[in-house]
């Protein structure tokens, strides 16, 4: 799907289509499917016609889609399909609440490393399409909205949906935050745990739950391990 394997062709929407749509339609040769299916897990919206232009390879112009919404793409490990993931399917102010996808027993986790990072604690940001676009202002719910972030345009931002989640990827990545490397066995219940993952821990009687941001695999037979990078916040 990327140079030097693919073409860089020049896409646009003559009518109106959704984003999911704009995407598939990326993933074609002379109107045939090139044979990737998409695993679409954000909102759609609709897209104006004449409004998205783009020249590049198909990986590109997927890239480009799903990023006007704060998403990113990851890659089926057997399949041929893309799957278009949130960067936070939930704020982190909300993760106390959140049903993880994985509960890790302490017993077989190994911290490695904890580093923390300080982001701005932006709670409001304006995000604004351009040629047929929306302008939305995005604000974290209970705050006073008076750290602005930097605005951000994009001409994909046709829609409140796409400038909700594009908003709120942002507001997101603010604050006091531990990036935590844990080391653990590829278990039966688990597997390779795939980023995007959410996970929750406790070390020592403190409760760790974040998002897996990258994972590595190493062997050393008869044993196989796994080492999560994890982003959590300081709330």
């Amino acid at each position: 799907l990327a140079s030097p394997l693919a073409n860089a062709v020049t896409r646009s929407n003559a009518v109106d289509m959704t984003a999911q749509q704009l995407m598939a339609d990326a993933l074609t040769e002379n109107g045939q499917s090139i044979g990737w299916a998409i695993d679409w897990n954000i909102t759609d919206w609709l897209v104006p016609a004449g409004t998205w232009s783009h020249t590049g390879s198909a990986i590109e112009a997927c890239t480009t889609i799903a990023s006007a919404a704060g998403a990113y793409l990851q890659a089926h490990r057997k399949d041929q399909i893309l799957r278009v993931m949130p960067r936070y399917p939930s704020a982190p102010w909300e993760w106390g609440a959140l049903a993880p996808d994985i509960e890790l027993p302490e017993a077989v986790c190994v911290t490695e490393g904890i580093e923390y990072v300080n982001q701005p604690a932006y709670n409001r940001v304006f995000v604004s399409g351009t040629t047929a676009g929306v302008t939305g202002q995005i604000t974290r719910t209970g705050t006073a909205g008076n750290i602005i972030a930097p605005m951000v345009t994009d001409p994909l931002i046709t829609h409140a949906d796409a400038a909700r989640q594009r908003g709120m990827s942002i507001l997101a990545n603010t604050g006091r935050q531990k990036h935590i490397t844990l080391s653990l066995p590829i278990l039966p219940e688990t597997g390779i745990i795939q980023p995007g993952t959410t996970v929750r821990y406790v070390e020592q009687g403190t409760e760790h739950i974040g998002i897996a941001r990258a994972v590595s695999v190493t062997a050393s037979f008869p044993n196989v391990k796994q080492q999560l990078r994890i982003e959590s916040h300081v709330i």
